[in-house]
């Protein structure tokens, strides 16, 4: 049994612990609690983005099956969501950000990349728009639709270079 104990970086009185086993006899090196105690924040952040974009806990099933079929579709439908943010984050550079509190504001600071809950909403979005109105119309709509997507995420770029060189202005 391992105690790991993680200070953060930005408040040095901010501790987290981690309480890890390792079976008998095999050593754990510090790097592989540290590698394994990091992966625990992806999964914690999978479950939250299941229940936020795909209703993972919106389910009231009274038998096994029932409840196994929700989770399994939902899962495929976080899957798919995953994908393609996982497409669109390939395509696109990683925003801009300072890398110290003196740095100009660059022209373009790029955009930050589909969210999972960002592409369920587009998802949403254009198989409504194809299902009940007239293909012209409906195809401006999703035009207009991606536009604003691209602008907002241009703005969360915007708004998180200002932020973090605000940070580092702090750490100085």
């Amino acid at each position: 049994h391992h105690l790991l104990v993680r200070r953060s970086i930005a408040d040095p009185t901010d501790l987290s612990y981690f309480y890890a086993y390792a079976p008998p006899g095999r050593s754990m090196a510090l790097a592989e609690l540290v590698a394994i105690a990091g992966i625990r924040w992806t999964v914690e952040e999978d479950f939250a983005n299941g229940k936020d974009a795909v209703g993972l806990d919106h389910t009231q099933a009274r038998r096994y099956r029932s409840w196994r079929r929700h989770v399994v579709l939902a899962m495929a439908a976080l899957a798919l969501l995953s994908v393609i943010a996982s497409l669109d984050r390939r395509e696109h550079p990683a925003p801009v950000l300072p890398a110290s509190p003196t740095d100009k504001a660059p022209a373009d600071f790029g955009r930050i990349a589909l969210t999972v809950t960002e592409a369920r909403r587009l998802f949403q979005l254009f198989t409504s728009l194809l299902r009940n109105l007239p293909t012209a119309f409906a195809a401006r709509r999703m035009a207009f639709h991606l536009q604003w997507s691209t602008w907002r995420r241009r703005h969360q770029a915007r708004a998180r270079w200002h932020h973090y060189k605000r940070r580092l202005t702090d750490l100085d």
